[in-house]
């Protein structure tokens, strides 16, 4: 198996386990994060957004990692996905300050997988 698989691959777990356990028990692990879901419409929306949303991506992901001609928009979905998560999460760092390690640490991991997603599309290219 190559890499670029291999990485598609871990990506599809960790966003299919997301969406799973957001899909389940929405209120739980949005207090991981510190998010109330205090009304029926915004444990729905939440299951949708973290839920739904994170379990069809992650399902994209292993469907392209099969697919070798989906292989290299994969790779790209990934790192632009993951690239918005970093990004987004280091704006709101940055305004709104953090007392935690948590965000920081989330952010280093998105940003990190971006990269390789990155690389690894790069190497993929040339590779053709």
């Amino acid at each position: 198996m190559k890499l670029a698989q291999i990485l598609l691959l871990l990506g599809a777990i960790v966003f299919i386990g997301i969406g799973i356990v957001f899909l389940f028990a929405p209120v739980q692990w949005a207090r991981v994060v510190e998010i109330e879901l205090p009304t029926p419409i915004s444990r729905t929306d939440l299951r949708a957004t973290y839920g739904g949303f994170d379990l069809g991506f992650g399902v994209f992901l292993a469907l392209c990692a099969f697919r070798r001609e989906w292989i290299r928009p994969g790779l790209a979905a990934m790192g632009i996905a993951l690239a918005g998560f970093a990004g987004g999460r280091t704006y709101g760092i940055l305004l709104d300050g953090c007392p935690t390690m948590l965000m920081p640490s989330l952010a280093i991991l998105e940003a990190s997988g971006s990269i390789l997603a990155f690389l690894v599309l790069r190497k993929t290219s040339k590779e053709r």
